[in-house]
């Protein structure tokens, strides 16, 4: 990351190069001419004695010593450090090496003697640090005081100490101005540099803003791509800004039938707070309406400013000890969360500045309905209509008094209201404090107090409120409706999904079951029968026990006596045993049978006990599945029916809501959720907040008077800051817009701290020099960019090569130093919601919230910017057709003017003004434009045409002729750009057409008629895109519409080609990249591609209608005049790729084929290629097999081809 310091060192260098300047033909700008013998002492009285004074004024005189021109400077520095010369435009000023100042005595004022660092350079040859300057800068001062020490009054020793320093430093006084300053603190401010000042103050600061202008935004950032087809669209993010709620309260009362586009919408509902930044930029191509979403956001401020001064319980701000001003009386201190919604704008760009404030309080920009309404709340409408100024005069007692003087102006009032003034330098300031006086007299004379107002206006912006509350609750529904679809959709499948798993899980489960219970029954088959076998058997066995006892008990009694012989003895006893042992094994058998029984008992037992629980588990685990079905059911017929009644609110509203699946001209065109009856609202809002602002300067107008008197006089209070900052507030409470150049803002806001100013708005960003905002930066709480950095770049003095040494020698980049660095790119960084204008997303590419819907210039104009400069992303917010064409003019220039071309333009004007006489018409607005990239070639365009057309302003610069810089913002009907140049000067021819910010600006600048004068041949030889891609598309515009292109550069018939020749919309994108085409007709008009080579190259055409179209044709023509056949056969041709993208799956290319077609190179033929990341670059040629696609040729089987 580079140092702070360094980066604020390189600034202050590159301001003190720019310091110096002199204006030799200035006529305050005095020659010493009539020094007579050496006497600069009666020289200068002599000279400040022709000055009328006033006796309060610190007047005096300033000699310029050693002027010089400032390319000597340049040319030292090339020579130096080895730089090459640019073709670049660079305005070199005269410049003086160092300044004395006298006061009216001729009393050496020290303290004011400026020291350049250009006469360092020229003297030193290198580029001093800061500190070795300054080191020099007071060394040079105490030896230039001792030199004039004890001159006071005294000629001889006076004009003794002017020689000295002359002859030390070989000053001749040819080479020396003088000039009469009336106030000689102020008279002379513009030979310092507006910014040093600031940039010193900067380092020792640290606020939030500033770390993020330097550095960038180092959080999330967020891509506002609008392009649903995108990889990077987030419809997400999208549908949280434009949530209703997010929507301003309050709107500026301009026509209520017109709503803000998509992405103004955007900008707007994250300016006010969505967006939590402090910080962020606005990029808006010419006609985007940039001024209009300004003013909606000015206007929310004012109503929030009033609803929270509505809200307090003392409406009267008493002062405290810190902000005692006079004796005991003390300026009242806003409270910070009302101060912090004050407004301020700042550009570079002077026209800027005043056209912001005079147009913001224009009657005529008010809705017709809401004018009377708003002249009635009468924000001092008198005051902003009249001509204010201030007098002294003495009274009766002699005592002088401060009179105010309020002119009106003739004709009906211009202004509604006191909105808005330009402050800045010092006679701006007057003015507002003039104002400030007018607002306190009348609020003391002849306002009448409105105490209700503050109880009105929170009521109203509850109804508002209530308004934007209904939108919200019908978009919550919405959001509800899609997602209850989606969950609906999602719960229907998972139902779906898990009645099936949980169907085929029970299946499982029954099946498993079922074998248990086949199980269980053929177990309980088996065993019944053997229970019942071995009950039997036990049943014979107990009988046959029975038998066998009472046979024991038979043959027991049949025992022999004592005197039986011992062998019947024995057989008795044999029998008696064997008796026995057959009744110990039956009953051993009976034993086993009462065991078996028992055990199939018990077996009976369990199986039966498992079929019963293996029924049960069935029984359960259905009921459980149905239980669950019935339940999901259930929840989803609810969700159903929820569904179709959140459907049926949607259907019957007639609120437009939210539709991010537009196609993308479509959606940029939209602006959801509320009609006009809400705009009325908001503007009605606006208004009523007007009213409540009134009422609370009247409760504080002592504040309001001690606020001028401080301001008036503030080195009074630079030991209490608190009672500037005070002031400064009360002032930006009366004027609710306070505008500024960078050049004025910090002399404005000199004693004004970090954090001290609420919004800051920066107009026409892109112009501005990087280092110019930092002191508006770090004085601000919250800061917003607006611009383009694809129009016109910062005014340079110096080269491209010279700034780059500068960037080394201080070791800075070129973020900070450089052609192109500028307050638009440095916001663009720091802003975290924005967008990145190439497909792989470089840190070079990401700009700040995009507007895209142009709604200020017919076609081709549109086209032709947006073909150039936006890669077709621009939408055309009004289908007219306008008038175009290239005047091929060629010649000799001199210094890049052609006389060939100024002849023909004041031909040429004078031939458009016989049937429009307003063009020459002083009195009208102008019609004509005439721009042209080289100052040279303005100046002499303009002393060609000044007898008759050429205007100027006081100054008598002119208005209606000039570079590009002098018409940025601007407009005019017609637009003629001059390019000047010729082989000689091809170098400069270059420079103004390598990049396409003088074309894009010098086109959208024509609002009906866009006509370039130049050298065509020459132009389209450089091979830049700018110039051949508007030449193409004006031959292709001219293809469609014959009698709306004019290029002839004598008076004749002008030439149409015959119907069948005409071939309509550009087509600059491959099918499946689907990117908005450059469509220059309406949709029925649309037919295929155009043949884009220049005339005298031009191959036989080939059949582009459609196939149904094509019937025989009988050949009128003699046989020399046919053309050749068209080949049918696969034929190879080569190309030049002009332009590589990213698409969804891979990349695409344009080609521009040698035929002088230009072909689509899709995704898939991409993905095909061998070594495709090699062969498709962009610049590099290709072998291809062409084909007709849908729309336009395709290139396909592509291989490298001879680069």
């Amino acid at each position: 990351m580079t140092e702070k310091g360094k980066i604020l060192e390189s600034w202050i260098m590159v301001e003190h190069l720019s310091e110096g300047d002199i204006r030799l033909k200035d006529k305050e700008i005095l020659t010493l001419d009539d020094l007579q013998e050496q006497d600069f002492y009666s020289l200068f009285l002599n000279e400040m004695g022709k000055k009328k004074w006033n006796q309060r004024q610190k007047g005096g005189v300033v000699v310029y010593c050693d002027v010089f021109n400032f390319q000597e400077v340049l040319d030292i520095l090339r020579a130096q450090y080895g730089l090459e010369p640019t073709d670049e435009e660079i305005h070199f000023t005269d410049k003086f090496g160092f300044a004395l100042y006298f006061d009216r005595k001729l009393h050496f004022l020290a303290d004011m003697t400026f020291l350049t660092v250009s006469a360092y350079i020229r003297a030193l040859k290198k580029v001093p640090h800061e500190k070795a300057f300054q080191e020099c800068e007071e060394d040079f001062k105490n030896q230039l005081t001792h030199e004039f020490d004890e001159t006071d009054g005294d000629a001889e020793k006076f004009n003794a100490a002017m020689q000295k320093v002359l002859r030390r430093y070989g000053i001749d006084v040819t080479r020396c101005r003088m000039q009469i300053l009336g106030n000689i603190e102020t008279d002379a401010t513009n030979l310092h540099s507006f910014f040093v000042e600031d940039l010193e103050k900067a380092k020792k600061l640290d606020t939030d803003n500033l770390t993020a202008y330097l550095y960038g935004n180092k959080g999330e950032r967020r891509n506002l791509d609008g392009r649903k087809e995108s990889g990077s669209f987030q419809p997400q993010l999208f549908e949280q800004i434009l949530q209703p709620k997010n929507y301003p309260l309050g709107r500026f009362p301009s026509n209520t039938a017109y709503a803000l586009s998509f992405m103004q919408q955007v900008a707007v509902n994250l300016s006010i707070g969505f967006d939590n930044n402090q910080i962020r930029s606005v990029n808006g191509p010419p006609g985007t309406g940039k001024t209009t979403l300004l003013k909606d956001i000015f206007a929310e401020l004012v109503v929030q400013q009033a609803y929270d001064i509505a809200k307090l319980s003392d409406h009267s701000i008493k002062g405290t000890e810190k902000t005692i001003y006079y004796e005991r009386a003390s300026i009242g201190e806003l409270p910070e969360y009302i101060a912090e919604k004050n407004i301020v704008v700042a550009s570079s760009n002077n026209g800027a500045v005043q056209n912001i404030v005079n147009e913001l309080p224009l009657s005529k920009e008010i809705d017709a309905s809401l004018i009377g309404e708003l002249k009635e709340a009468d924000y001092f409408c008198e005051i902003s209509n009249a001509k204010v100024s201030s007098e002294w005069k003495e009274d009766e007692n002699g005592k002088k008094r401060e009179e105010l003087v309020m002119e009106s102006g003739p004709g009906e009032e211009a202004f509604w209201g006191l909105f808005s003034l330009e402050g800045g330098k010092s006679d701006n300031m007057s003015n507002i404090l003039t104002n400030m006086k007018l607002i306190h007299k009348y609020l003391e004379e002849e306002y009448l107090p409105d105490p209700d107002i503050y109880k009105q206006f929170l009521k109203r912006y509850e109804e508002v409120k209530a308004l934007r509350d209904e939108k919200q609750a019908f978009a919550d529904s919405i959001r509800d409706y899609m997602e209850c679809t989606r969950k609906l959709e999602r719960d229907c499948g998972i139902h779906q999904k898990e009645l099936e798993e949980r169907g085929r899980e029970l299946r499982t489960k029954l099946q498993q079951l079922e074998e248990n219970e086949a199980e269980c029954r053929r177990q309980l088959e088996q065993l019944r029968p053997r229970l019942k076998q071995t009950q039997e058997r036990a049943e014979t066995v107990r009988k046959s026990i029975s038998s066998m006892d009472k046979c024991l008990e038979v043959y027991k009694e049949q025992r022999p006596g004592l005197l039986a012989g011992k062998k019947k003895k024995e057989e008795y006893q044999d029998r008696l045993n064997e008796i026995t042992a057959q009744l110990v094994k039956i009953s051993e058998e009976d034993t086993e049978c009462v065991r078996q029984e028992k055990e199939i008992k018990a077996q009976l037992l369990s199986w039966e006990t498992q079929l019963s629980q293996n029924l049960e588990r069935q029984d359960k685990l259905e009921q459980t599945f149905y239980d669950w079905k019935r339940a999901e059911e259930e929840k989803i017929a609810d969700l159903s029916r929820r569904t179709r009644e959140l459907e049926h609110r949607r259907n019957d509203s007639k609120i437009e809501p939210l539709d991010l699946n537009q196609e993308y001209d479509d959606l940029q065109m939209s602006n959801p959720w509320f009609d006009e009856t809400y705009r009325v609202a908001q503007s009605g809002l606006f208004i009523m907040a007007l009213r409540v602002r009134k009422q609370f300067l009247y409760e504080n107008r002592k504040n309001i008077k001690a606020a001028v008197t401080v301001w008036g006089q503030q080195e009074k209070y630079l030991e209490r800051k608190a009672v500037i900052e005070a002031a400064w507030n009360w002032i930006n409470m009366a004027i609710p817009v306070i505008s500024s150049t960078f050049a004025s803002f910090s002399r404005m806001c000199r004693y004004l701290g970090a954090r001290t100013l609420g919004h800051l708005f920066i107009d026409e960003a892109g112009q501005a020099l990087p280092q110019a905002a930092v002191g508006a930066v770090y004085r601000s709480r919250h800061v917003m960019a607006v611009g383009d950095p694809l129009q016109i770049q910062p005014v340079l003095t110096l080269d491209s090569n010279t700034l780059h040494m500068l960037g080394g020698h201080f070791g800075v980049t070129e973020k900070y130093l450089s052609a192109s660095a500028s307050v638009q790119n440095l916001v663009d960084a720091a802003s975290q919601y924005g967008f990145y204008r190439k497909p792989e997303q470089s840190e070079d590419s990401w700009v700040g919230i995009p507007l895209w819907v142009h709604r200020r210039c017919r076609y081709p104009m549109f086209t032709i910017s947006n073909v150039i400069s936006y890669d077709n992303l621009m939408v055309q917010g009004m289908k007219k057709y306008g008038k175009t064409g290239w005047f091929d003019v060629g010649g000799t220039a001199n210094n890049k003017y052609v006389e060939a071309q100024g002849e023909f333009l004041l031909r040429k004007i004078r031939e458009m003004a016989e049937s429009n006489p307003k063009i020459l018409d002083k009195k009208e607005k102008d019609v004509i434009y005439v721009i042209t990239p080289f100052s040279n070639v303005a100046y002499q365009l303009s002393q060609k045409l000044r007898k008759f057309f050429t205007r100027y302003d006081e100054h008598g610069k002119p208005t209606n002729i000039g570079t590009v810089h002098t018409f940025q913002g601007k407009e005019a009907p017609i637009v003629f750009f001059v390019l000047g140049a010729d082989q000689q000067s091809s170098g400069a021819a270059r420079w103004a057409v390598s990049e396409a910010n003088i074309m894009n600006v010098a086109a959208t600048r024509a609002k009906e008629e866009f006509y370039i004068v130049g050298d065509r041949k020459l132009y389209l030889g450089l091979g830049c895109d700018v110039v051949t891609d508007t030449d193409r598309v004006i031959r292709q515009y001219k293809s469609q519409h014959p009698e709306l292109v004019e290029d002839q550069t004598r008076r004749e018939e002008p030439h149409t080609q015959p119907e069948e020749a005409k071939t309509l919309a550009i087509d600059t994108q491959p099918e499946e990249a689907k990117t908005p085409a450059i469509d220059t007709q309406p949709e029925k008009a649309k037919t295929p591609a155009i043949d884009t080579r220049p005339e005298e190259v031009k191959a036989p055409a080939i059949n582009t209608q459609p196939e149904k179209a094509k019937t025989p044709e009988i050949d009128t023509q003699p046989e020399k005049a046919k053309t050749p056949a068209i080949d049918t056969e696969p034929r190879r041709i080569t190309g030049t790729v002009k332009y590589v993208g990213k698409g969804t799956k891979s990349f695409y290319a344009y080609v521009a084929g040698t035929d002088g077609r230009e072909y689509c190179l899709t995704e898939s033929v991409y993905s095909k290629t061998e070594q495709a990341a090699e062969v498709i670059q962009k610049g590099k040629k290709i072998s291809f097999i062409p084909q007709e696609g849908k729309n336009k040729g395709l290139a396909t089987e592509v291989k490298k081809g001879d680069n």
